[in-house]
């Protein structure tokens, strides 16, 4: 019979690494993740990976691609302050993804000779296939010059521009962070693999993520009890706090609000 363990040492080993990142309005996030580590064999690790999109898993290769995006787009609207939503659609039933691409490029390049235009754009597809876009940015809109500047762009009079806060209450820019990431994932399908899924302005400045603390254990319970110290430690607030647990993963996370 196999022994993987003598006496003391076991060939396994679970770590758990706590890091975060606090962005310019105080807004804290914090992760856990868990790292099951068979010691005799680490250098494992070092073998060659397939090369992006030769692996036999595609679709899992599409959705990973997807959730990595859907983290930068969260995190890009964090950066920016994002606090409302800019919604550009079409009177007809447009269905061709490289003429939004132009669009919004005409847009945007009109927009930024007029006003400080800083954005996190994500496109979504209706069920009946016609595309939209979603626009996270900062601040109160002119509603006018974003209806008379998006007219002009695809030639239409009658056209439909949404501006609003799907979170009213103040503060709550994390929760608009996260309600924008869900297009990203929400349809991955209609992408390619190295396909971008999201487009954004230049400069925007996502603050590097710090090493908190790494500990060794079978139970996380340490590891998010230090991360709700870190939060802690920087002044964060508790109050309407996103959290998210997946023990099969071993992954937990924990975003603020702005102080």
């Amino acid at each position: 019979m196999h022994d993987e363990s003598i006496g003391n040492f076991s060939a396994f080993r679970r770590e758990w690494v706590v890091r975060g990142r606090r962005f310019d309005d105080g807004q804290v996030e914090v992760t856990v993740d868990r790292f099951d580590r068979y010691v005799g064999c680490q250098g494992l690790n070092l073998m060659p990976r397939a090369k992006r999109g030769e692996s036999e898993n595609g679709e899992q290769n599409l959705a990973d691609a997807a959730k990595r995006a859907k983290q930068q787009v969260r995190l890009r609207c964090k950066a920016i302050g994002a606090d409302r939503m800019i919604t550009l659609t079409y009177h007809e039933n447009m269905t061709d993804k490289a003429r939004l691409k132009r669009d919004f490029d005409a847009f945007r390049r009109r927009l930024s000779k007029i006003q400080d235009f800083h954005y996190v754009a994500v496109a979504e597809r209706q069920k009946r296939g016609a595309w939209h876009l979603h626009i996270a940015v900062k601040g109160r809109q002119n509603y006018r010059v974003l209806r008379s500047v998006w007219g002009r762009v695809i030639g239409c009079e009658n056209v439909r521009v949404h501006v609003r806060n799907p979170f009213k209450e103040k503060g709550l820019r994390h929760k608009l962070a996260s309600y924008i990431g869900k297009y990203i994932t929400k349809e991955f399908g209609e992408h390619s693999l190295n396909e971008k899924r999201y487009w954004t302005s230049k400069g925007v400045a996502v603050p590097e993520r710090q090493s908190i603390a790494h500990l060794v254990g079978d139970s996380p319970v340490d590891a998010i009890r230090t991360a709700y110290r870190a939060v802690e430690f920087v002044g964060g607030t508790f109050d309407r706090c996103q959290v998210f647990w997946n023990e099969a993963l071993g992954c937990f996370w924990l975003s603020t609000r702005e102080v």
